[in-house]
Protein backbone atom coordinates (compact mmCIF):
# COMPACT_ATOMS: atom_id res chain seq x y z
CA UNK A 1 0.00 0.00 0.00
CA UNK A 2 2.67 2.48 0.92
CA UNK A 3 4.57 2.01 -2.76
CA UNK A 4 0.91 2.85 -4.40
CA UNK A 5 0.33 5.84 -2.47
CA UNK A 6 3.66 7.07 -3.20
CA UNK A 7 3.47 6.32 -6.68
CA UNK A 8 0.01 8.26 -6.52
CA UNK A 9 1.06 11.55 -4.62
CA UNK A 10 4.26 11.98 -7.13
CA UNK A 11 1.57 11.82 -10.56
CA UNK A 12 -0.68 14.66 -8.64
CA UNK A 13 2.05 16.02 -7.72
CA UNK A 14 3.42 15.80 -11.31
CA UNK A 15 -0.50 16.96 -12.84
CA UNK A 16 -0.53 19.96 -10.63
CA UNK A 17 2.63 21.26 -9.29
CA UNK A 18 2.12 21.26 -5.68
CA UNK A 19 4.31 19.62 -2.62
CA UNK A 20 4.34 16.25 -2.02
CA UNK A 21 3.27 15.62 1.66
CA UNK A 22 3.56 12.56 3.62
CA UNK A 23 1.74 9.93 3.41
CA UNK A 24 -1.41 9.58 5.58
CA UNK A 25 -2.65 7.54 7.95
CA UNK A 26 -5.08 4.51 6.22
CA UNK A 27 -8.10 3.30 7.84
CA UNK A 28 -9.87 -0.37 7.15
CA UNK A 29 -13.96 0.45 8.14
CA UNK A 30 -17.10 -1.32 7.93
CA UNK A 31 -19.85 -0.03 5.56
CA UNK A 32 -21.30 1.49 8.76
CA UNK A 33 -18.27 2.92 9.71
CA UNK A 34 -17.91 4.53 6.33
CA UNK A 35 -21.37 6.20 6.46
CA UNK A 36 -20.89 7.46 10.01
CA UNK A 37 -17.59 8.95 9.43
CA UNK A 38 -19.01 10.97 6.07
CA UNK A 39 -22.24 12.14 8.24
CA UNK A 40 -23.06 13.47 4.34
CA UNK A 41 -27.09 13.98 4.42
CA UNK A 42 -27.31 14.46 0.49
CA UNK A 43 -24.84 11.71 -0.35
CA UNK A 44 -26.57 9.03 1.80
CA UNK A 45 -27.67 6.66 -1.17
CA UNK A 46 -23.89 6.46 -2.34
CA UNK A 47 -21.71 3.56 -2.03
CA UNK A 48 -18.71 5.15 -0.42
CA UNK A 49 -16.00 3.78 -2.31
CA UNK A 50 -13.41 5.82 0.27
CA UNK A 51 -13.28 8.95 2.29
CA UNK A 52 -10.82 11.69 3.51
CA UNK A 53 -10.63 12.71 7.02
CA UNK A 54 -9.52 16.47 6.51
CA UNK A 55 -9.71 17.35 10.62
CA UNK A 56 -7.28 13.67 10.86
CA UNK A 57 -5.78 13.99 7.56
CA UNK A 58 -6.76 10.56 6.97
CA UNK A 59 -8.21 8.28 4.72
CA UNK A 60 -10.63 5.75 5.23
CA UNK A 61 -11.04 2.83 2.75
CA UNK A 62 -13.82 -0.31 2.73
CA UNK A 63 -12.27 -3.23 4.34
CA UNK A 64 -13.40 -5.43 1.56
CA UNK A 65 -10.78 -2.82 -0.28
CA UNK A 66 -9.13 -4.34 -3.32
CA UNK A 67 -5.67 -3.34 -4.33
CA UNK A 68 -6.53 -4.81 -8.30
CA UNK A 69 -10.03 -3.03 -8.44
CA UNK A 70 -9.39 0.37 -11.12
CA UNK A 71 -12.25 2.05 -9.41
CA UNK A 72 -11.61 1.24 -5.44
CA UNK A 73 -8.01 2.56 -6.78
CA UNK A 74 -9.26 5.85 -7.98
CA UNK A 75 -11.15 6.33 -5.26
CA UNK A 76 -8.20 6.02 -3.41
CA UNK A 77 -6.30 8.86 -5.86
CA UNK A 78 -9.32 10.81 -5.36
CA UNK A 79 -8.64 11.19 -1.67
CA UNK A 80 -5.10 11.18 -2.37
CA UNK A 81 -5.76 14.25 -4.22
CA UNK A 82 -7.54 16.30 -0.56
CA UNK A 83 -4.29 14.99 0.80
CA UNK A 84 -2.01 16.87 -1.33
CA UNK A 85 -4.85 19.66 -1.21
CA UNK A 86 -4.84 20.07 2.45
CA UNK A 87 -0.86 19.61 2.66
CA UNK A 88 -0.52 22.56 0.17
CA UNK A 89 -3.34 25.22 2.13
CA UNK A 90 -4.89 25.35 -1.25
CA UNK A 91 -7.89 28.18 0.39
CA UNK A 92 -10.83 28.70 -2.61
CA UNK A 93 -14.75 29.88 -1.59
CA UNK A 94 -15.90 26.53 0.30
CA UNK A 95 -14.64 22.97 0.62
CA UNK A 96 -17.35 21.59 -1.82
CA UNK A 97 -15.34 23.27 -4.41
CA UNK A 98 -11.99 21.10 -3.82
CA UNK A 99 -14.16 18.35 -5.27
CA UNK A 100 -13.72 19.32 -8.97
CA UNK A 101 -9.99 18.96 -8.85
CA UNK A 102 -10.09 15.85 -7.33
CA UNK A 103 -12.92 14.51 -9.49
CA UNK A 104 -10.58 16.19 -12.79
CA UNK A 105 -7.92 14.01 -11.52
CA UNK A 106 -9.49 10.91 -11.05
CA UNK A 107 -10.73 10.97 -14.43
CA UNK A 108 -7.45 11.63 -15.93
CA UNK A 109 -5.88 8.97 -14.16
CA UNK A 110 -8.42 6.43 -15.19
CA UNK A 111 -8.13 7.86 -18.89
CA UNK A 112 -4.39 6.94 -18.76
CA UNK A 113 -5.37 3.70 -17.47
CA UNK A 114 -7.23 2.40 -20.53
CA UNK A 115 -10.93 3.46 -19.51
CA UNK A 116 -13.10 4.46 -21.99
CA UNK A 117 -15.95 5.98 -20.26
CA UNK A 118 -14.39 6.73 -16.63
CA UNK A 119 -17.77 8.42 -15.48
CA UNK A 120 -19.42 4.99 -15.89
CA UNK A 121 -17.06 3.37 -14.08
CA UNK A 122 -17.02 5.77 -11.20
CA UNK A 123 -20.68 6.05 -11.75
CA UNK A 124 -21.08 9.84 -12.08
CA UNK A 125 -21.24 12.42 -14.43
CA UNK A 126 -20.64 15.91 -15.53
CA UNK A 127 -23.88 17.17 -13.71
CA UNK A 128 -23.01 15.41 -10.56
CA UNK A 129 -19.76 16.40 -10.25
CA UNK A 130 -20.84 20.06 -11.07
CA UNK A 131 -23.43 19.78 -8.06
CA UNK A 132 -20.78 18.60 -5.26
CA UNK A 133 -18.68 20.87 -6.22
CA UNK A 134 -20.44 23.80 -6.00
CA UNK A 135 -20.26 26.00 -2.96
CA UNK A 136 -23.78 26.63 -1.45
CA UNK A 137 -25.14 28.94 1.30
CA UNK A 138 -23.68 28.08 5.20
CA UNK A 139 -20.71 25.51 2.96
Amino acid sequence: MNSLIAIYIAWIVAQTGLSAPDHPPIHFVTPAEMGMRHGSPENSGLELQALYNRNEGSIYLPQEWRPNDLRQKSALLHELVHHVQRFNKIELPCLAALERQAYDLQIKWLREQGVDDPYDLIKTNELSIYLVSTCRDGS
